[in-house]
């Protein structure tokens, strides 16, 4: 009797931590820690706290499981092994090329949705007849697979933690709300990031709503723009600095020596302009983060109970099989602003304002903007650097979020109007890149055209008018810099300066992404000479280099 028990005991004990260390442990650090730059707080802020979930449950489970009758305890083994070694396949093979990511919406098509639930009966099934089958050597069976699976994703833990610093890292700082709606009365620049809007959507938008641009009085559509890099990082950083990035240095490394060789940031700052940059964090240099308005240098509290639920849905997302991905789809900027203890945080600085910037919450910021409103302060001038999903958001629906987050940036306007600080005010509305989102697919023409309209200070009741120069986003720096009247000649001309006849032959440099556990292959530089919208106008100037370090990939690891 008392042997039957512990045989009980020992096999509930491995069954119960199979299921706890691949779904509660390995999964979300894994996760985790392949994706660190997107998430505000650090490993070290929440990893004792699976640990204490996962082994509670283990705990709890194998002791409640042990006593069952005997039918009903084999059958529940049965299901929880069957449903654990299902999302390792799922993890490890199922999924492709989505091994790791961030909880960006896919569009599974039917048939990959169907073959998939099929692997996943037939993981069930074989379990389950095994069981039924081979009732002697089943148990075996499945103690054996439980221990070789739990120590080969205990090796790969053990590798990952080995091979970074994310185990030691900190995180003390991040970018807050603060003065986020406050303008000064004297000069504004103002920055729209609308993230992923290509060009190529307004002339939807347009097709469909010709008058939808009629609010932007004063401004200048510029439909032949160009980026100059074809994805989020290192675009932010780009505009912010006018530094190319040859993706031959760690993200940290690039990010921080650009914002230190460039001066435009700073020098904004020295020059008494209220600076507020309302991003990520990860795409800030440390040489000018005390300087700007909104930088935060502190650690965030954490909501126990909101970290590990946001911890599972992330764990889950990656490990259902495809029909109930969608149930669990997340994105990181949300999981940011759900786990951080807001009361905790504004006892800590007697001030809401504090609390983290919410990237890729456009209705939060809506929100925000009517609650709070536009405020004015009596500083020398302000520069604003909004940055918002936008198309990001929905790539299926890329008109829609399009129109609304326009929407949102016409209330904004609105209320600059009211305040008396809409003319004299510099404006300008674009994106870090056009289409993009992985694929070898995408081709550069079809990545590198930008929503830009722009707005100079002063003589602005004029209706919208509509340029065809050749601009690039290295007109960006000169233009922010000339709206404070500030020499802009070191970084180059001004979107206005660029004569619409002129044949101009601007720089691009695409990188190509099969996937985001693969990581970008190439960057080629390519010149453009003609209309950005038209394939034929993107000649590569032979130039490229191996992507040795991004976000998503480190110098040959995968």
């Amino acid at each position: 009797m008392i042997s039957s028990i512990k045989n009980r005991l020992i096999f509930s004990l491995i069954i119960n931590s199979f299921f706890a260390f691949t779904l509660i442990i390995f999964s979300p650090f894994e996760i985790f820690i392949s994706n660190t730059d997107d998430f505000v707080f650090a490993l070290r802020d929440f990893w004792w706290m699976l640990l204490l979930v996962g082994g509670g449950y283990i705990v709890f489970a194998t002791v409640l499981f042990a006593f069952l009758p005997l039918w009903l305890n084999e059958l529940i083994y049965s299901l929880i092994f069957a449903f654990t070694l299902g999302c390792y396949l799922q993890t490890m093979f199922f999924n492709g090329e989505m091994q790791v990511l961030i909880g960006q919406q896919v569009n599974w098509n039917t048939l990959t949705v169907i073959t998939n639930f099929i692997l996943w009966i037939c993981v069930f099934g074989l379990v389950l007849s095994a069981r039924y089958f081979l009732r002697d050597s089943w148990k075996k069976i499945v103690l054996f697979l439980s221990v070789a699976l739990i120590a080969i994703q205990a090796s790969a833990l053990v590798y990952l933690l080995s091979t970074t610093d994310v185990m030691w890292e900190e995180k003390n700082g991040y970018l807050s709300c603060e003065g986020m709606l406050e303008l000064s009365k004297e000069n504004n620049v103002i920055v729209f990031i609308l993230d992923y809007f290509d060009g190529r959507t307004m002339d939807s938008i347009l097709t469909e709503d010709p008058g939808f641009l009629e609010p932007l009085e004063g401004f200048t559509y510029f439909p032949n723009a160009t980026s100059i890099h074809s994805r989020t990082y290192p675009s932010i950083t780009y505009l912010l600095t006018g530094e190319i990035c040859h993706f031959d240095q760690p993200p940290v490394t690039y990010v921080n020596r650009a914002f230190a060789d460039s001066g435009f940031v700073s020098t904004l700052c020295q020059n008494k302009i209220d600076v507020g940059l309302f991003t990520y964090e990860m795409y800030i240099g440390g040489s000018i983060k005390s300087m700007i308005r909104n930088y935060v240098s502190q650690a965030l509290p954490l909501k126990p109970g909101e970290t590990i639920k946001s911890l599972m849905q992330m764990a889950f997302y990656r490990d259902m099989p495809y029909l109930f991905k969608d149930y669990f789809m997340y994105e990181a900027s949300a999981i940011n602003s759900r786990v951080v203890d807001e009361d905790a945080l504004g006892q800590m600085n007697d001030s809401a304002s504090t609390s983290p910037y919410r990237n890729f919450d456009d209705e939060w910021f809506y929100e925000r903007l009517g609650e709070e409103t536009i405020h004015l302060n009596d500083r020398a001038g302000a520069f604003r650097f909004y940055h918002l999903g936008s198309c990001h958001l929905d790539l299926s629906n890329q008109v829609a979020y399009g129109k609304r987050s326009l929407e949102i940036v016409y209330d904004f306007l609105e209320q600059m109007r009211e305040l008396g600080i809409y003319e004299d005010s510099t404006i300008i509305i674009t994106t870090d890149h056009g289409y993009s989102g992985g694929g070898e697919g995408y081709m550069p023409h079809e990545t590198a055209v930008p929503l830009t309209i722009v707005k100079p200070a002063g003589g602005n009741e004029e209706k919208l008018t509509c340029s065809d120069a050749p601009v690039s986003h290295t007109e960006f720096i000169p233009t922010v810099l000339d709206g404070f009247g500030m020499d802009y000649t070191r970084y180059g001309r001004t979107f206005f300066e660029v004569d619409e006849n002129e044949e101009r032959k601007r720089l691009y440099y695409h990188s190509s992404l099969p996937s985001d556990e693969i990581g970008e292959t190439k960057l080629r530089e390519y010149e453009i000479d003609g209309d950005a919208r038209d394939a034929k106008s993107y000649h590569p100037t032979g130039n490229e280099w191996e992507i040795l370090y991004s976000f998503n990939k480190v110098a040959g690891k995968q």
